[in-house]
């Protein structure tokens, strides 16, 4: 009964205040609407099973892959994790070895059918900037099986050999329309440029448009199946999209394995076996988990930030309901002379909360799906993903609005315990207004939560391992501290007050009189600061720590032409690396250019004083050699020569800092080849002349770019020594390997290997001093032909007059096109970091909160200072007094957030910064790992254990600064300076 009449008095006291209700609900209704939105976005574009098939598969009943020569093991889904199958999958190695089809091997039921999928090839295509190399795969889109894998926009499918669909991106950047020609060189190894290096032109005709719905954004062209020319030695399709009668089921697929082959089976999908009938969940327990740290850290973080958020609504519209309480004191007093008791006025207070959070709520919960129908050609646009079809929750959206509710009973919770017990005749007669004493007790169990939050973050940082769970728990709990002290630090400032002109006394002393309302206001500027300020300082850590750690390969403006293998493992390594298990050498020309030619072509259009052909040991995808500089055991990095390298660090930070500080461990993480050159080798790579280095290098000794790499000294005082070695990456003499498979290893692995071989060294520098990361030594032609490796001409190395401006980098792209092959430029332009856009971003969001959280609250002091203003103006206070002292009022507000906030925001950043500077081992372990053309074209990882932790001055100064003044002058712009006396109460 208490809240029937509780509802029905706040539903008519929110519709006789309009304006202010108005304001609260919406304040209710924006984590709703924000919650709503992404729960629309995220079930439209999360894609349901049938969907997802229906993108992978097509109306195919299953896609398969061939995986390696060898039994393999896959998940349900059709996913063959490479870790856990390294040892088997070597098929890098199958050079020439042809893959049978799924149909011919027999792995298939009885009555089946495949269309194959050819692999990708290379078009270079004519684009108004000159060139352009784009992928092509070959399908015939007019085969039922391949109904949904693209997504048709326009024309037809292409019907003969010759008629091509393009992406939509594809078409705008080439400026092409259905039924143009377009002009191509086919990139297929094998083929042969005339002599004057180009290859042949072929004019492909454009007969519709067609994009892969899992990347809108990308190039591509599709090809009619015959118009490419064979690839030779090619393995074949290594895909097929199979029709099986009657479906392809478990059992069926695990044979499929058993043959080297894996499957995404529709009826395995939408009927997924036990885990206790894939064999893969119980050989690998890391298959089976369902989670990883990285999931688990981001829903904790995003955890926290909604909890934030909701903490942010609460604080901005709790100080709504104390003022609008207070205005109603005189009602609350006529309701306890009539016999209401404290309950009642309590129920009432709650109930305002409860009706306006409904509100918000219904109508956060309506907005947001508005919203995510409005976002969703955004989030298309981000994702580059085709959504699948527009989808709601109803369960979702009915939470998303009852957190509305339940934020606004917390919001008016504490406004209803204090206007409970005020007694009758105080409100009556209006009493006292403002708070008395200090609040010592809150702000004690603040610090009490502050100092367990700090507890619970030093833990994480500083305990050996990753620990997700107190890290981001203690500095949510951290920050909940901070906001519990904020009353204590606003009652404190007041004695402030002498220091400041009238209207700033006023101002401050009010503003710590009345921290009911003052405090939330500071607390919600506080939070957002504090977020706004942390990922500020991560941005600057991280651009410092970058600028710090930048290697180059290239000194500043050189210049560095990639062609034939180099640019195709650049190309690997920039796409990420992705795991061909046929073998085959897939996308650019693997033919190098003529290198007169390149230097010919790249030197019209750029300013360059020399250049040097760099070879680079010969590529094919399967390389199990190499030449490696071998050190004494004093040289060698002492924390990599144990257990087959293994890192071995004392316990402890001062075991971190020590392999940054070593000088022995940067070639550890530098990587670089061992590669023949001449004496132009060495100039372009050091950018000064070396008389010594040369002459020794030209006598048939060796260069190396570290003193750690020499061995000692010759007898009787002769030059120093440097030992190269050559490294085998050989199967074990056990392994059970096909007879294909081994064949390829035996040119490389069969015998003893070679001796070492020691050689006169000296020891180069480059023109400023630094490092060489690229090429770890050079060495004589004899030294490669003794041990057999064979080197080829990848890159051009061009030394330049100065940088190289933009346009004409641009020129120097298209020379690098035109010369017949795939060819990478790059210029060395030193570091491009930096986050101004974001940290751009940042400011306005803090900014965004920070006026925000200051206008309310000065709306609700001039509201509840309504009785002092017109006192003022009572005993002659000038009209303007009003705008001074609502600016006033608004620049304390925010200068209090905005410095609190601020000091919090550094102690996540912290915590962060310096539990991420524990995790460097997984780093050196990769960089470790680096080989081959890795370190010549983009060096290894560099790892360094120090924080670089960096504070963004700027944005705390403008933060602090600008941001209240900003405050302060919009709260005075707005308003009124005529003050307007009310008729005299009582």
């Amino acid at each position: 009964m208490i809240w029937k009449v509780a509802v029905r008095i706040a539903r008519r006291e929110a519709l006789r205040h309009k304006g202010r209700s108005a304001l609260v609900a919406a304040m209710l209704a924006l984590p709703v609407a924000g919650a709503s939105a992404a729960d629309t976005l995220y079930h439209t574009t999360k894609l349901t099973t049938v969907e997802q098939l229906q993108r992978d598969l097509g109306h195919a009943d299953a896609l398969v892959s061939y995986v390696a020569p060898t039994p393999i093991e896959q998940l349900p889904d059709g996913t063959v994790p490479g870790s856990a199958q390294a040892g088997g999958m070597l098929s890098g190695a199958l050079q020439g070895v042809q893959v049978a089809s799924p149909v011919d091997s027999g792995v298939l039921p009885s009555g089946s059918r495949v269309v194959p999928l050819p692999n990708q090839q290379e078009l270079r295509v004519e684009a108004p900037q000159g060139a352009d190399s784009v992928p092509v795969v070959e399908r015939d889109l007019g085969d039922p099986l391949l109904s949904g894998l693209y997504v048709p926009k326009a024309g037809r499918a292409p019907r003969a050999a010759g008629e091509v669909t393009l992406s939509t991106s594809l078409l705008s950047s080439l400026d092409k329309h259905i039924g143009d020609q377009l002009t191509a060189e086919f990139l297929t190894p094998g083929q042969v440029p005339d002599k004057n290096g180009q290859l042949p032109k072929h004019q492909l005709t454009i007969v519709g448009e067609d994009d892969d719905p899992a990347h809108l954004d990308a190039d591509e062209v599709i090809a009619y199946p015959g118009t490419l020319p064979a690839v030779p030695d090619d393995a074949g399709p290594t895909q097929w999209l199979a029709q099986i009668p009657g479906g392809l089921n478990w059992a069926q697929v695990q044979k499929l394995n058993q043959g080297g082959y894996s499957a995404e089976s529709r009826l395995v999908v939408e009927n997924p076996p036990p885990d206790s009938a894939v064999p893969l969940m119980q050989h690998y327990h890391a298959a089976s988990v369902g989670s990883s740290r990285l999931t688990q850290a981001l829903l904790a973080v995003g955890a926290v930030g909604i909890v934030m958020a909701l903490l942010e609504v609460v604080l901005l519209a709790g100080p709504a309901f104390a003022v609008g309480a207070r205005k109603r004191r005189r009602d609350f007093g006529l309701m306890g002379a009539a016999g209401a008791d404290h309950r009642m006025v309590r129920a009432v207070v709650l109930a305002d909360g409860l009706v306006l959070g409904a509100v918000g709520g219904v109508v956060g919960a309506l907005a947001g799906i508005g919203l995510g129908r409005l976002a969703l050609p955004e989030a298309v646009d981000f994702t580059h993903r085709e959504p699948g079809a527009f989808r709601i929750a109803p369960g979702d959206l009915a939470g998303a609005a009852l957190i509305g509710v339940v934020t606004g009973l917390i919001a008016a919770l504490i406004p209803a315990v204090i206007t409970g017990r005020q007694q009758v005749l105080e409100s009556l007669t209006g009493g006292r207004r403002g708070a008395r004493g200090v609040p010592w007790k809150l702000a004690t169990l603040g610090a009490v939560i502050l100092a367990a939050g700090l507890a619970a973050t030093g833990y994480a940082v500083f305990r050996p391992g990753i620990h997700t769970v107190p890290l981001v728990g203690g500095i949510a709990v951290s920050e909940l501290g901070v906001v519990a002290c904020t009353p204590l630090l606003v009652a404190l400032t007041g004695k402030l007050g002498r220091l400041l002109p009238l209207t700033g006394r006023m101002a401050l002393r009010d503003s710590a009189r009345n921290r009911g309302r003052t405090a939330p206001a500071v607390a919600a500027i506080l939070a957002a600061v504090a977020g706004s300020t942390a990922v500020a300082t991560l941005l600057t850590t991280n651009d410092a720590q970058g600028r710090a750690q930048y290697h180059s390969t290239l000194r500043p403006g050189q210049v560095a032409l990639m062609f034939g293998a180099a640019a195709q493992q650049q190309e690997e390594q920039q796409s990420g690396g992705s795991l061909r298990y046929n073998g085959t050498p897939t996308g650019p020309d693997l033919t190098p250019v003529d290198a007169a030619k390149a230097i010919a072509a790249i030197s019209a259009v750029l300013p360059v004083r020399s250049a040097a052909v760099i070879p680079t040991q010969d590529y094919n995808g399967f390389v199990p050699v190499s030449i490696v500089v071998k050190r004494t055991p004093a040289n060698d990095c002492p924390f990599f020569n144990g257990n087959g390298g293994a890192v071995v660090l004392p316990p402890g930070q001062g075991g971190e800092s020590m392999i940054q500080s070593d000088p022995r461990c940067q070639a550890a993480f530098g990587g670089g080849q061992v590669v023949p050159g001449d004496a132009a080798t060495l100039r372009a790579l050091t950018g000064t002349v070396d008389p010594q280095a040369e002459k020794i290098l030209a006598a048939g000794g060796m260069v190396v770019f570290s003193p750690f790499d020499l061995t000692g000294t010759a007898p009787a005082g002769g030059a120093p020594r440097a030992t190269i070695a050559l490294q085998r990456d050989c199967p074990p003499a056990g392994l059970d390997l096909p007879d294909d498979l081994r064949s390829q290893f035996a040119p490389y692995c069969a015998g003893p290997p070679p001796a070492d071989l020691t050689l006169p060294a000296a020891v180069a520098r480059t023109k400023d001093g630094s490092a060489v990361n690229g090429v770890r030594a050079l060495i004589p032609q004899s030294a490669a032909d003794k041990y057999r490796v064979k080197y080829v001409p990848s890159m051009v190395l061009f030394d330049t007059t100065r940088m190289p401006t933009k346009a004409e980098q641009e020129r120097a792209n298209a020379a690098a096109e035109s010369l017949g092959t795939t060819a990478l430029l790059d210029v060395e332009r030193g570091y491009q970091g930096g986050n101004d856009t974001t940290m751009l971003a940042l400011a306005a969001v803090a900014a965004f909160v920070t006026l925000g959280a200051a206008a309310i609250s000065t709306g609700l002091a001039i509201t509840d200072g309504q009785a002092d203003l017109e006192t003022l103006a009572a005993v002659g206070a000038r009209p303007r007094m009003r705008r001074a002292l609502a600016g006033s009022q608004a620049t304390i507000t925010a200068v209090l957030g905005t410095v609190l906030g601020s000091a919090t925001g550094l102690v996540p950043a912290v915590a962060i910064v310096e539990a991420r500077s524990h995790s460097f081992v997984q780093s050196a372990l990769q960089g470790r790992s680096g080989h081959g053309l890795r370190g010549l074209i983009g060096g290894g990882p560099t790892v360094h254990a120090q924080s670089y932790l960096t504070i963004p001055w700027t944005f705390l100064i403008g933060t602090i600064v600008i941001v209240p003044m900003l405050a302060g002058i919009a709260a005075a712009l707005v308003t009124r300076s005529k003050i307007e006396i009310r008729r005299r109460r009582g």
